[in-house]
């Protein structure tokens, strides 16, 4: 009988991404495997196309927990019934808690299966819901993810990230760039001003500085949720140079169809950065809160910039003195400089200007 293996990982769009090769270490390991994975309605599309999945099912985390914070408990409940009846439906070799919080341990105790794996160090109690935990391959976050499949006995394990797009996003994508009259021979800077975190923000008006460096060899694009219009909108403003706003005009794999375009993207360290890491386009990140040695996409063609400042890497989402320096104090000329870095690196994608 085949192995069924169940994956859970609900959220956010960078960790679903960082956790595509616990399924492709796992096919490659048993390729007769079946994987089933339960995601959030927000990332399903991220591995709806991914070849080393077989199943996913959908469960939205987003609407629990909003329920839960309205104290709207029968809506909460009927959610939760939901995904117990789904989890019901089959039974699992094992299942492998990637998310490590206390509700995906809960979620875990719900599936038929002898073996739950989860990951050492993880938070909320997670670990006493499991019935093994395993330890990272290493101190990057794929490594940290890939632990889980060791305690299967899987040692080969292949860190390139993946994220397969439609054709249909795909052709979006096109037609959105052509119809902005940007043609085939011209390079695209994507840059993204927003993330999920108020410290991991740079300032709009850094942003706009760096098109406006950009500006003479790349055509500048943004992307990002619709909840990033305004942000959008101050960049565009501020730039004095031409600017194409997409923030908030497009589902995730058009703008992953974007991504796939262009020429380099830059950002926070936020998901769409691994969202164009797994596609291949290169990227530069700018840290603050958290560490480059954990989130870097790995290759020549990913750069970084932070200016290591004493509270640096603190992984909060709140600043504590205020000013979140180690974001702001990141000059856009620092910015654009590894841009070029990453254009001379990636010459047989036509980078170099």
């Amino acid at each position: 009988m085949n192995k069924e293996i169940l994956i859970i990982r609900l959220s956010s769009i960078g960790d679903v991404i960082h956790c595509t090769p616990v399924a492709k270490a796992l096919k490659a390991a048993w390729p007769d495997c079946r994987i089933t994975w339960l995601v959030g309605e927000i990332c399903a599309d991220l591995i709806r196309y991914n070849p080393f999945v077989d199943e996913i099912i959908v469960w939205s985390r987003e609407r629990f927990d909003k329920h839960l914070r309205a104290r709207e408990f029968r809506q909460a409940h009927a959610l939760w019934r939901r995904l117990q009846a789904d989890l019901a439906a089959k039974e699992f070799y094992a299942a492998l808690d990637v998310h490590g919080l206390f509700l995906t341990g809960l979620i875990a105790r719900q599936v038929k299966t002898r073996r739950r794996i989860g990951m050492s160090g993880a938070r909320e109690l997670n670990p006493l819901f499991m019935t093994e935990t395993a330890g990272t391959l290493g101190s990057h976050i794929t490594e940290k993810y890939l632990g889980v499949v060791t305690a299967l006995g899987i040692s080969q394990c292949n860190r390139e990230m993946t994220l397969v797009i439609p054709e249909t996003a795909r052709n979006f994508a096109e037609t959105y760039i052509a119809n902005a009259n940007i043609t085939q021979q011209e390079k695209i800077a994507v840059l993204v001003p927003g993330t999920t975190w108020p410290t991991k923000n740079w300032p709009p008006e850094l942003f706009a500085q760096t098109a406006r460096l950009l500006a003479k060899d790349f055509r500048i694009m943004l992307c990002g949720a619709k909840g990033e219009t305004v942000l959008g909108q101050e960049v565009t403003a501020k730039a004095g140079v031409p600017v194409l706003n997409a923030i908030g005009k497009t589902t995730l794999l058009e703008m992953a169809g974007i991504l796939a375009r262009a020429a380099v993207v830059i950002g926070g360290d936020t998901g769409p950065i691994y969202m164009a890491a797994a596609l291949g386009t290169p990227t530069v990140t700018l840290f603050g809160p958290t560490n480059p040695d954990i989130y870097l996409p790995p290759g020549k063609q990913h750069a970084k910039v932070d200016n290591r400042s004493v509270c640096s890497f603190c992984h909060k989402m709140k600043c504590h003195s205020g000013n979140s320096s180690c974001m702001s104090d990141i000059m856009p000329a620092s910015v654009v400089q590894q841009v070029y870095n990453v254009a001379a690196a990636c010459t047989t994608r036509g980078l170099v200007p």
